[in-house]
């Protein structure tokens, strides 16, 4: 398993690491990048293509042996299993050190109110209880 730090990941990089964790299979460079501009960001495909080559070196996405028109086929494969505990203390230290006692507070409650969020989205009855 190799050691990733989640704050060395840039926020494009970080960008486009959830594009791939969302989708339904493996994308091309140009498939990030029609995502990416949808979230309203004009980047260049050569942007796109570098910092999926970086998350390949990274060892949390994959590059598909087979390819699409000449175009090689990108999938999310971070497993966070391994690492969730490591990624939790170091956000956590980050707010503590940063923020301190008042910035974990304000972690725990968007935590509790994120999971709450989720979980409404996950429950259609309680989605619907009010139609």
């Amino acid at each position: 398993m190799t050691q990733i730090n989640w704050n060395r990941l840039g926020p494009r990089e970080k960008q486009i690491l959830a594009i791939l964790r969302r989708a339904d299979g493996e994308l091309t460079t140009r498939d990030v990048l029609r995502e990416v501009q949808a979230d309203g960001d004009n980047v260049a495909y050569t942007t796109v293509s570098t910092v999926l080559d970086r998350l390949v070196e990274k060892e949390v996405v994959s590059r598909g042996e087979e390819r699409h028109a000449g175009s090689p086929r990108y999938r999310y494969s971070f497993e966070a299993d391994g690492y969730r505990g490591v990624l939790v203390d170091s956000i956590v230290e980050d707010v503590a050190q940063v923020l301190g006692d008042s910035g974990l507070d304000m972690l725990a409650r968007r935590a509790t109110e994120t999971r709450t969020t989720a979980s409404d989205d996950a429950d259609p009855q309680r989605n619907h209880s009010s139609i």
